[in-house]
């Protein structure tokens, strides 16, 4: 009878969650509605706004691995040494250095709406390789989202330490999203001072099946004022912002039912065995 009793608990919660996703999404912890549309198109209901800080270092970093990150972070270059490698009238060269960043979402659609109650959602990047014409390799770029809903909700940009670097990647041990470039480029602006159109493709995480065709982007990501401080030879950009844009979808729900089916189906089983 004990089988019987666990079973039907567990497909009453199956069935329970499917009828709760007709509102809101809850991924994680992260909330938002996937019919807002105010002030988008009805194809785009996911905007999200963050702030971040970025550098270039020597190192090429492996996604999601926080240590190669930190270490990328305390050998970060001033922004002379990268321009004095800059020569857009020569062929494009690689000038070794690669740009990463970590950041902090501070809205999810409606600024009104608490997106993310007692939890954080952090962003991390790195991988993007520059030449020496001012655009960029995206070849093993990398972006993934962190939600952090425990302990280590710790991180508030911009950075101001080296081990928040590693407080922007933690929490939950799943990424929220994880994706690839498909688009980088300098829209307006310079390497030191500008903004930047990107696209991303979702590969993975806790959220993944929620993003319609898994593409973000095109130019819905936009990055704005992201700039670094010449006359101080920065190592670290100040000021960076910037948006990304996608449609969502709740998962289809069909599976779902048929697994709290056969949950009921298996918990009958274990019953008639029993008698």
């Amino acid at each position: 009878m004990k089988t019987y009793t666990k079973l039907l608990g567990a497909s009453i919660f199956t069935l329970a969650s499917l009828s709760a996703s007709a509102g809101n999404i809850n991924v994680g912890g992260v909330v938002w509605d996937p019919n807002w549309t105010e002030g988008l198109t009805s194809e785009e209901d996911f905007l999200l706004k963050f702030d971040f800080t970025q550098w270039f270092s020597g190192s090429d970093v492996t996604a999601g691995s926080s240590a190669e990150m930190e270490a990328s972070a305390e050998a970060a270059v001033g922004i002379g040494t990268v321009l004095s490698l800059l020569s857009p009238a020569d062929p494009a060269d690689s000038t070794g250095f690669f740009l990463s960043g970590v950041g902090e979402a501070n809205r999810v659609n409606d600024s009104t709406t608490v997106f993310c109650p007692s939890c954080e959602l952090t962003m991390a990047f790195g991988g993007l390789e520059l030449f020496s014409d001012g655009t960029f390799d995206i070849a093993g770029a990398w972006l993934n989202i962190y939600v952090d809903n425990g302990s280590g909700v710790n991180y508030t940009d911009p950075l101001t330490t080296i081990s928040e670097v590693g407080a922007a990647m933690d929490g939950n041990p799943t990424p929220w999203l994880t994706a690839t470039f498909s688009l980088f480029e300098i829209s307006s602006g310079s390497v030191d001072d500008g903004s930047v159109s990107a696209a991303i493709q979702v590969t993975g995480g806790l959220a993944a099946n929620n993003f319609l065709n898994s593409l973000m982007g095109g130019a819905g990501f936009e990055t704005g004022s992201a700039f670094f401080n010449t006359q101080t030879d920065a190592k670290f950009s100040e000021g960076g912002n910037g948006v990304l844009k996608s449609d969502t979808v709740v998962p289809e729900p069909a599976s779902i039912a048929l697994f709290g089916l056969s949950l009921l189906g298996l918990a009958g089983a274990a019953r008639r065995k029993q008698s």
